[in-house]
């Protein structure tokens, strides 16, 4: 556990990658499959049927009354079903109209005070996608999150036995937990599926042939899901100019989740909630 994961919100800005980043974008693409069998007719068999015997007499059997043939029941009118309404195939976003789509598109996201900083810069797209493969891993793209570090110093606790994590420095992540947990995750989903095409295509400019960016996205919301709760008696010890667990287990954990667990329990709980949402939201979309 280190200083240098302290992160705060950059004064007015909103955006796109971020969300991208906290979460990604991405589509999986459903296909379906479907197979039908059709028995062949068997045709039917002529039978030849020899002519009967004329009969030696003539035997003459009286007629015997008819009974009136049964008139058809009327069949209900049913009306024949309208014919389906043709929806029209809205193009894909191109990776050169990616910028302008995703511009136009931040109001929806209500994505606060992370989104016109990102967008600033030309190729988000390229830097979302970026983003997310380093969120996948456990890492923290530092120098790609549009998000500033706290002014204040590192705070912790001595009680001269142990020294631990001090709650007051928690707060220093309001500001980002709460812009990340308002941010409107059908919105987000709407904007992926315009992406998607583009999205697709600078994941696989990566070289990751074994995977989506779709799967790459919710890797990074697992990563971010399995993140443990903040563990306020934890030890830490110093190192250089960084803080560290005591505890192996914790100081082994990817630098992503050691910094959720620093954010604080309250603030942790609001990024995990959103990221399980929008996890949720992807996964209904490719059902």
């Amino acid at each position: 556990m280190t200083t240098e994961t302290d992160q705060q919100l950059p004064p007015q800005k909103s955006n796109t990658g971020i969300i991208l980043a906290g979460v990604g974008f991405l589509v999986l693409c459903g296909f379906l499959f479907w197979g039908f069998q059709q028995e062949a007719e068997s045709p039917e068999t002529e039978i030849a049927v020899a002519p009967a015997p004329a009969p030696p007499e003539a035997i003459v059997t009286p007629a015997q009354p008819s009974l009136p043939e049964p008139e058809p029941t009327p069949e209900p009118n049913v009306e024949a079903p309208a014919p389906a309404e043709l929806v029209p195939e809205v193009p894909a976003v191109t990776l050169a109209e990616s910028d302008a789509v995703i511009t136009e598109f931040l109001p929806q996201l209500n994505s606060g005070m992370l989104g016109q900083q990102f967008t600033i810069s030309s190729n988000s797209l390229e830097r979302g996608v970026a983003i997310v493969d380093n969120l996948r891993m456990g890492a923290v793209p530092y120098k790609l999150l549009p998000v500033g570090r706290p002014s204040q110093k590192f705070p912790f606790q001595d009680n001269g036995l142990a020294v631990t994590l001090d709650p007051a420095g928690f707060e220093r992540y309001d500001g980002l937990a709460n812009t990340l947990a308002g941010v409107d995750v059908a919105a987000v989903v709407t904007l992926y599926d315009l992406l998607s095409v583009a999205l697709e295509e600078v994941w696989s400019g990566l070289g990751y042939d074994e995977t989506t960016f779709n799967d790459a996205a919710l890797g990074a919301l697992n990563m971010i899901l399995l993140a443990p709760t903040t563990d306020l008696e934890a030890r830490l010890y110093k190192d250089e100019a960084n803080w560290r667990y005591e505890d192996a287990s914790l100081e082994a954990l990817p630098a992503l989740q050691k910094q959720l667990m620093r954010m604080g329990p309250a603030n942790a709980d609001k990024i995990q909630d959103k990221a399980r949402e929008l996890r949720g939201a992807l996964l209904d979309r490719n059902m």
